[in-house]
């Protein structure tokens, strides 16, 4: 129930600001001299055209510095992306590794134990002597 309501708000807010940027524009036709004082040229323009020019600059701005800061927070997201996969892999590696040097350390103990008495069997997996 909370959501249609708000969408009521939120148009009529549209609606109101729509209005009274008409009337402005319409009340504040009479033109004024824009000049850039060091150089020598001046633009007559509607003092709403330079609130709209104001506004619209503004919009472009915000829009690019956002643009601009997604972007760099992309970057830095896949730059960790593939930090991360590198360390995976370097992990991942280490543990075959470790697993392999294990497995050839007990069969050099088993091979050295059965070589030093071969009349002896060999002790059955998961019993401590």
């Amino acid at each position: 129930m909370a959501q249609p309501f708000a969408s009521l708000i939120r148009r009529l807010f549209w609606i109101f600001l729509g209005l009274a940027l008409v009337f402005f524009s319409v009340n504040n036709r009479t033109p004024i001299s824009l000049s850039f004082e060091p150089f020598d040229f001046s633009v007559p323009i509607p003092v709403y055209g330079l609130l709209f020019a104001g506004v619209f600059i503004g919009l472009l701005l915000a829009a690019g510095a956002t643009g601009w800061l997604r972007l760099k927070g992309f970057a830095k997201r896949r730059k960790a992306e593939r930090r991360a996969t590198y360390l995976e892999d370097q992990v991942t590696a280490l543990a075959e590794d470790a697993h392999k040097a294990h497995a050839s350390d007990a069969h050099r103990a088993a091979a050295a134990e059965a070589a030093a008495d071969p009349t002896e069997p060999l002790p059955k997996p998961g019993k401590d002597e």
